[in-house]
């Protein structure tokens, strides 16, 4: 009884030093099942993740050791740009994060993206939304995009449609093969728009659409 009294703590405090790059702040209680290695959060709680600017704030939230963070009614922050979701996933090998249901996004480029679930590449800056895209600046619907908020660079994945305020055109497209090229001027805010882009730039974005392939919960 001794030894078994000795080890829970012990366990514990091993998975908690394993999990050391995140900082837990609970709303509540934390519930650990030592047969799952999953801690829970029941009234939810903040999240950080220093190595990448990540902050996750949410009403429930379960994590596994260097494995993932769920979390539901999230909102959450990484470096400039901030997100929010009815559920969000945190793949933490993969350094990326999957939204799902009412996915509202905020780059510096593009203010109150919404889409239906969405993609963050941590390590890569790159976002992929997919169903329903739509925005009001700049004015634009998408079947999908992927953004570079880094370099300020995006794809729009026909059925498109933009909104050329400088030029005062609209710019639409059905062919899923011919993206609109968008490329953000980061400092005079301007856009360019384009159906012909570098080819090197097409591969680098179009590679992230085949990333978005979810992992099986553990």
């Amino acid at each position: 009884m001794k030894r078994a009294g000795l080890l829970l703590p012990l366990l514990i405090l091993l998975a908690a030093a394993r999990f050391a790059a995140l900082s837990i702040e609970p709303y509540g209680d934390q519930v650990f099942d030592l047969a799952t290695g999953v801690t829970t959060l029941p009234q939810g709680g903040v999240i950080r993740d220093n190595a990448n600017d990540l902050s996750i704030d949410a009403e429930y939230v379960e994590y596994k050791e260097d494995v993932y963070v769920l979390a539901r009614k999230a909102k959450s922050e990484a470096g400039k740009v901030r997100f929010a979701a009815e559920q969000l996933r945190y793949e933490l090998p993969e350094d990326r994060v999957q939204l799902e249901g009412g996915v509202v996004l905020d780059t510096p480029q593009v203010k109150a993206l919404e889409a239906r679930s969405a993609w963050i590449f941590l390590g890569d800056g790159v976002a992929v939304l997919e169903g329903g895209v739509r925005a009001m600046s700049p004015e634009l619907e998408a079947q999908a995009m992927v953004s570079d908020y880094r370099t300020g660079e995006a794809l729009l994945l026909a059925p498109y449609r933009y909104r050329d305020a400088a030029l005062g055109v609209t710019l639409s497209g059905k062919n899923p093969e011919k993206p609109l090229y968008l490329k953000f001027d980061a400092e005079t805010g301007e856009v360019r728009a384009s159906s012909k882009l570098d080819p090197e730039v097409r591969k680098r974005l179009w590679a992230f659409l085949a990333r978005t392939e979810p992992k099986e919960a553990p």
